[in-house]
């Protein structure tokens, strides 16, 4: 390694965790104070602290799946004129979608602060990011960014319910998600998420909490991977999406490009030691995004969690009907015994399925038999709550189509398995 290599720090809390250096290939190396530190973890399996030094795709993997994906990638990398990992982790850094924070060589954890703002000030940055007050605060922190391939704004909500913006790497404690915007024919996304995740929330599939906010017409998410201390401050837990345990890109998220499909999902889960309930939610999850249409329900949207307690499977997030929009892939992320057309998908490739995953046929049907019925059944009352915040016209049509879609593909899926 040259000696002027750039390079950033890892800390968890005000623990020195370790440096990533701007090398080819890129390089990783623990510190000591963290690997004699009883309670320390690994970044990822692919990053044992049996070693001190990890270089390469294995570093490549973990550090690439913290950073944002898509078009938003392409905005930051014009913007600081960079196309590296490193060079765009040094970008935007700070608060990632992990237990960890990245700060520039030298930089050591600061307290956390919050410069206080308002819904309508983020509204006016989010539909006009040429002018505002915001624009100034935010976009030269590039907090609008993280993992994922849509424009996500990183919030701490105060006790009063009114917004702060995280200032440095201070944790957020919500994910604000606007309508995603330059995809053709999609509209009403925030809408449509938030439909879906209350709709798993009312089914106790275990998700992020999430609500409508009225004043920017846009998804609140509460961060499952944060928690307040004795002391009242936000803190981290650590989570790891299934790229990252699997040592692959985002580039492979999907199936179809060489990532992990469910089995190798459901694997990776159980290696991670999550509890035999979560690889039934997993099972759960799979359903569930087959019957609201969400056929971009690829192996990032999966996450395991790590508490001082347990590893758990994440809290489901990112749940949306993709169907609805004509212009997105008719395909489903996933192979089921070899189909990925959800149309396609019969009784038997589900009991191959089953049969892949360790569970019996049987049960495996009735599940998703059972969870299509539970769907029918909270659905309504789902509808209704977010039609009181729905603005009549547009926001009202989506609710109407997506109530119709989801019904239609429960009860045609379910006649074609029982068949």
């Amino acid at each position: 390694m040259a000696a002027h290599s750039e390079a950033l720090d890892l800390f968890w809390g005000e623990l020195h965790v370790g440096r990533l250096y701007n090398t080819q290939p890129l390089r990783f190396d623990y510190t000591q104070e963290w690997l004699a530190n009883n309670q320390a973890n690994s970044l990822s399996p692919q990053l044992p602290l049996t070693q001190q030094r990890h270089s390469g795709d294995s570093v490549l993997a973990y550090f690439e799946n913290l950073l944002p994906e898509g078009e938003l990638r392409r905005y930051i990398e014009l913007r600081h004129h960079t196309t590296t990992v490193f060079g765009l982790l040094k970008s935007i850094g700070g608060d990632t979608a992990s237990g960890y924070a990245l700060l520039p060589q030298g930089e050591t954890p600061r307290p956390a602060s919050y410069r206080k703002t308002n819904w309508e000030a983020i509204n006016d940055f989010l539909h006009n990011e040429t002018q505002g007050e915001l624009t100034g605060q935010l976009a030269p922190q590039a907090r609008i960014s993280l993992a994922g391939a849509q424009n996500k704004l990183l919030l701490m909500v105060l006790d009063d319910g009114s917004p702060a913006l995280p200032e440095g790497a201070a944790p957020s404690s919500h994910i604000l998600k606007p309508d995603i915007r330059g995809l053709k024919g999609v509209w009403c996304s925030a809408l449509n998420e938030t439909l879906c995740m209350q709709l798993a929330a009312a089914l106790a599939l275990g998700v992020a909490e999430t609500t409508f906010q009225p004043q920017t017409r846009a998804c609140l998410v509460k961060r499952y991977d944060r928690f307040y201390d004795e002391h009242g401050n936000l803190q981290r837990y650590h989570q790891l999406d299934i790229c990252q345990l699997a040592g692959t890109p985002s580039t492979l998220k999907y199936e179809s490009d060489g990532g992990p499909g469910l089995i190798e999902c459901r694997q990776l889960l159980q290696a991670a030691g999550v509890p035999a309930k979560d690889l039934l939610r997993f099972s759960q999850w799979f359903f569930f995004n087959l019957f609201i249409g969400n056929n971009d329900s690829h192996a990032k949207n999966l996450s395991i969690l790590q508490t001082p307690q347990s590893v758990q499977l994440a809290p489901f997030y990112d749940l949306m009907c993709t169907t609805l929009y004509s212009g997105l892939s008719n395909r489903f992320a996933f192979r089921v015994s070899g189909i990925d057309q959800p149309g396609s998908i019969e009784r038997s490739h589900l009991a191959s399925l089953a049969q892949a995953l360790g569970f019996k046929p049987a049960y495996f049907m009735s599940l998703g038999a059972r969870l299509a019925d539970e769907i029918l059944s909270v659905l309504p009352a789902v509808i209704e709550a977010l039609q009181e915040v729905a603005t009549p016209g547009t926001e009202h049509v989506l609710l109407e189509r997506l109530s119709r879609r989801i019904k239609q593909n429960c009860q045609k899926m379910t006649k074609r398995w029982s068949a």
